[in-house]
């Protein structure tokens, strides 16, 4: 599957945004959310039972994957969720790049074998124990979880490597529902691309990690182009191997990470990628926080407060 990328004028929602900021929100919240509930309507339909989700850095697969999970059950099935990374491998076992460090972005990190048997487990017997698995000492816990699926139920598996087909080589294709979350949205000026949709979760992750993880900005900056090599090589060949691509941008988001991060940009003018966000920005009018619903995808990356 292939997907055309949206254009959408700053002017446009500068304007709606000043009619009314609800009005602009609401919008691009329900542009959102309406692509969750086709692709659980798309599930339910043809009987799937295994959802594998993917995307790049900030696109958003941890919320998508909890918003299936909703709407699915607002449909009447029953699902769980399962993060691959509690199916990583323990640093010690992670295959070596050239260099001689550990490759743990590749999915030779990841114990493919475990995730074959837990999936197949869940459609022959309904039922399978997952792993655990603890980041600060990169290792696999003692604990192992029980997941019992109910007979219509859906497993939803998310994780970076979901749509690598050797994840799922083994497996009924016939029960495996694939989707690419992405931001699938530039948004112009003047006929001018000004946000391009990978500068969109640049952004996304500047406001994250250093909300989450006291990561500077400079140093989310000076990461980024790495972060990007490693999408390009592990999850964008797979991209449209794809049932479906959701395309979490919401219109305002320009506008709500200019309020956000103006006044801290101001005092960085010597870096050069903020600078160039710093001109931009004077393109977009602002969105204050508040205005985010509190169940919003965004709250991922701004956060509950």
């Amino acid at each position: 599957m292939e997907s055309t990328r949206i254009k959408i004028d700053i002017d446009d929602i500068n304007q709606k945004n000043s009619e009314n900021v609800y009005k602009l929100i609401s919008r691009g919240e329900d542009a959102y959310i309406e692509q969750v509930r086709e692709i659980a309507n798309q599930v339910s339909i043809f009987g799937k039972k295994i959802v594998l989700i993917t995307g790049p850095s900030s696109a958003g697969k941890t919320t998508s994957s909890f918003k299936l999970k909703q709407e699915l059950n607002a449909l009447g099935i029953s699902s769980h969720v399962l993060n691959m990374d509690d199916f990583f491998r323990p640093l010690k076992d992670v295959p070596l790049k050239e260099d001689g460090t550990p490759d743990i972005e590749g999915v030779g990190a990841v114990d493919v074998e475990c995730i074959k048997n837990c999936l197949n487990d869940i459609l022959t017997t309904g039922k399978t124990k997952t792993p655990t698995f603890d980041f600060a000492t990169h290792s696999r816990t003692k604990y192992w979880n029980d997941c019992i699926l109910a007979k219509n139920g859906v497993i939803i598996m998310e994780g970076i490597h979901a749509l690598n087909p050797i994840v799922s080589e083994g497996i009924d294709p016939e029960k495996i529902y694939k989707v690419y979350v992405h931001c699938n949205t530039d948004f112009v000026f003047k006929g001018k691309t000004l946000f391009h949709a990978r500068q969109l979760r640049f952004l996304r992750r500047l406001v994250r990690d250093e909300r989450e993880r006291s990561c500077t900005y400079e140093k989310t900056i000076s990461t980024w182009d790495e972060v990007c090599a490693g999408e390009d090589k592990n999850i964008r060949p797979f991209k449209n191997t794809a049932n479906y691509h959701l395309n979490s941008t919401h219109f305002y988001e320009p506008l709500l990470y200019k309020n956000m991060l103006l006044h801290e940009f101001d005092k960085r003018k010597d870096n050069e990628t903020i600078k160039l966000f710093l001109e931009r920005f004077k393109k977009c009018s602002t969105v204050d926080k508040e205005f985010v619903p509190k169940d919003s995808l965004i709250r991922e990356f701004i956060g509950e407060e």
